[in-house]
């Protein structure tokens, strides 16, 4: 083997090993980020507690623990993901948290090995496949998703099997079928995805596309391309896919459409009053952001490339494009909805690095070395994810080593009371002083405030657009917390903040100023230590 092929080979090897490293170091720990979290994992945790204490002694009542499981799992948003989730009882626990981050780990590295197959076929290039496989092996977003507790990486794997499904069979046959059924389930684990079928015409009409602009110019080819389009395959997907959809929904009275339609229309009205044309540029910044700016360059790269007309190669460049164009009509621009194309813009970048390599002969060592600055830079971004570390554990255990029955006022409790043997004792921080109030006659006596804060309790209801709203603000600036821990690094916050963003310039802002700040922290107190601190501020006129 020629030297030069030797180190490429062993580089490639060390990069796979990086890659894995990655994805699995301290899966199992507790660590989370996201509300969501704490959400999908306390869904039904009494129920599971008493399936613990019960178990099942024959398929009958396994079965009729299953029932029940899927039944309640339908009155959510995301009902596949937390009928999986409950599986965990059988085997692990009711309170084996990490089962949802193996999930994800699991689902992410599947997700790889089928990129590379689904690469390798399209492009009809072992390299090619290779290549994206490599990419997204190390993409920083794949990574911290397949690190998480969310839906995210397993709802990856379903749209990436789906597609991988239907592009490669133009039969009506088993394959359309399963296709149609691993979109619906893409569906059942996150609501918005109801627009799934969208890819599916899209990558018809793309297709067709390709086909008349092979001896044609682009303009003729637009109008000719429609006649070339598979009509009657799309449109018997659609109405297998929705047909699945409803199918579902309907069962127990419609309890699924009920609460999926009820999201839906919530979100389009919230989305109506908080349009501007700058968060168009919110999925462009993502990439550069998250990914690193040297793979952001290649997949941008893309744009240079289609001037030589080989319209086929840029089909993962222009899915990633669609989505991004959706989803920046929702009132949430959440980094997090890129997830399930995330493997298409892996071969994206991996295209525009095989055209750079090919056109720009004499330019190699610098194509070559842009190629190692991407990598590096991704190893480096996903290496600050899988070496931060979260600080909900560590907080309430603080809390509870001083005071075993103490009850806590958070602004993350869903999360918390993961932690706690009866979550009863955690309570959702209120808006306003007379409520907190409240619930220091009923014993509360600590409070918890993380960034979560900066979503849900801003004093002009703005995310991320300090001062918070009424007392919060006076706590953190004018009490002395009984302990503080630095919960979200610089990787992390970043993160948490852009998959919660919904105006671009004020997450910019807030996160360059979160560091001086100290917006990524946790802070613990005593309410009469607040109280002291408010009615002080009550009296000079602060608040």
């Amino acid at each position: 083997m020629p030297p030069a092929k030797s180190l490429a080979t062993a580089a490639a090897g060390l990069a796979v090993l990086a890659g894995l490293w990655l994805r699995f170091h301290h899966i199992s720990d507790n660590q989370f980020l996201f509300y969501d979290e704490g959400m999908y994992l306390g869904y039904n945790r009494a129920f599971l507690d008493m399936v613990a204490a019960n178990p099942p002694h024959d398929l009958h009542e396994f079965g009729i623990i299953l029932g029940l499981m899927f039944k309640t799992a339908l009155t959510t948003a995301k009902a596949l993901w937390f009928f999986l989730l409950n599986f965990r009882v059988f085997f692990l626990g009711a309170e084996a948290w990490d089962f949802a981050r193996w999930i994800s780990a699991v689902s992410g590295l599947a997700t790889v090995g089928l990129l590379y197959l689904w690469a390798r076929r399209y492009f009809q290039s072992q390299r090619l496949g290779l290549l994206s496989a490599l990419l997204l092996l190390l993409l920083p977003s794949h990574v911290f998703y397949s690190r998480s507790g969310m839906q995210e990486s397993f709802s990856t794997l379903l749209f990436l099997s789906a597609v991988y499904l239907y592009m490669f069979d133009s039969r009506i046959g088993w394959r359309f079928f399963v296709s149609a059924f691993l979109l619906s389930c893409v569906y059942l684990t996150n609501y918005r995805m109801i627009i799934a079928p969208m890819f599916i015409i899209f990558i018809e009409c793309f297709n067709a596309f390709c086909a008349a602009a092979a001896n044609q110019p682009p303009s003729d080819a637009l109008k000719a391309m429609w006649p070339k389009v598979n009509w009657p395959k799309i449109v018997f997907y659609v109405l297998a896919f929705y047909g699945m959809l409803f199918g579902v929904g309907s069962l127990y009275g419609g309890v699924n459409l009920h609460i999926n339609f009820a999201w839906m229309f919530h979100q389009a009205q919230d989305a109506g009053g908080k349009f501007n044309p700058v968060n168009f540029l919110s999925y462009p910044y993502y990439v550069f952001a998250l990914e690193g700016f040297f793979f952001a360059c290649f997949f941008w790269g893309n744009v240079y490339f289609l001037k030589f007309r080989e319209y086929r190669k840029f089909l993962p460049f222009c899915i990633v494009v669609v989505q991004m164009l959706a989803f920046s009509f929702a009132a949430e621009k959440g980094a997090r909805y890129l997830c399930v194309v995330l493997p298409f813009m892996a071969a994206a970048a991996a295209v525009a690095v095989e055209n750079c390599w090919q056109t720009f002969v004499g330019k190699r060592v610098w194509v070559l070395t842009a190629g190692v600055l991407a990598l590096g830079g991704m190893i480096y971004l996903s290496a600050g994810i899988a070496l931060a570390q979260t600080d909900y554990e560590r907080a309430v255990r603080f809390i509870t080593d001083r005071d075993p029955q103490a009850v806590i006022v958070s602004t993350q409790p869903l999360v918390e009371g993961l932690f706690m043997a009866d979550e009863k004792r955690i309570v959702a921080c209120p808006n306003d002083l007379y409520s907190l109030l409240g619930l220091y006659k009923q014993g509360a006596r600590y409070l918890i405030v993380d960034p979560q804060a900066y979503i849900s309790w801003t004093s002009d209801g703005k995310r991320f657009s300090p001062p918070l709203d009424d007392f919060l603000e006076v706590v953190i600036k004018d009490v002395q917390p009984l302990q503080t821990f630095p919960h979200l690094n610089n990787f992390l916050l970043n993160r948490f903040v852009l998959d919660h963003n919904e105006q671009i310039l004020d997450s910019i802002r807030f996160l360059s100023t979160a560091q001086a700040q100290g917006y990524g922290k946790i802070r613990m107190y005593e309410l009469s230590s607040v109280f002291s601190a408010l009615q002080q501020a009550h009296t000079t006129g602060v608040l």
